[in-house]
């Protein structure tokens, strides 16, 4: 009985971690409409996005995370690999809707 607690635990402890290592979050439905930013807080959401992106790429495709998921819940990968996709077309919908903002605005580019 001790060894199924022992197990039960330690698969708790690399669901955990391995759920903590998941895809970046971004929504775009909390973000500021782009008609109310000046052209600092433009350039300082496309930097944000920039991050966001950059995480989500790396967490795609053959990452430490999608492996720990086929070795331990093989469906964790798929979904995994599903919601960065997910991030990176919603961070470049949002990026160009700021870069039209930021020229229509007339402010300095990056």
């Amino acid at each position: 009985m001790k060894a199924m607690k022992k197990l039960t635990a330690g698969l708790l402890l690399i669901a955990s971690l391995t759920l903590a290592s998941c895809a970046p979050k971004y929504t775009a439905a909390t973000a500021k409409p782009v008609s109310d930013m000046n052209c600092a807080e433009i350039k300082d959401e496309l930097g944000k996005l920039a991050t966001v992106r950059t995480e989500a790429q790396n967490k795609s495709g053959v990452s430490k995370e999608n492996v720990l998921f086929v070795l331990f819940f093989w469906p964790g990968a798929v979904v995994n690999e599903m919601d960065n996709r997910d991030v990176i077309a919603k961070v470049d919908a949002r990026t160009e809707e700021l870069n039209k903002a930021q020229s229509a605005k007339s402010c300095p580019a990056n």
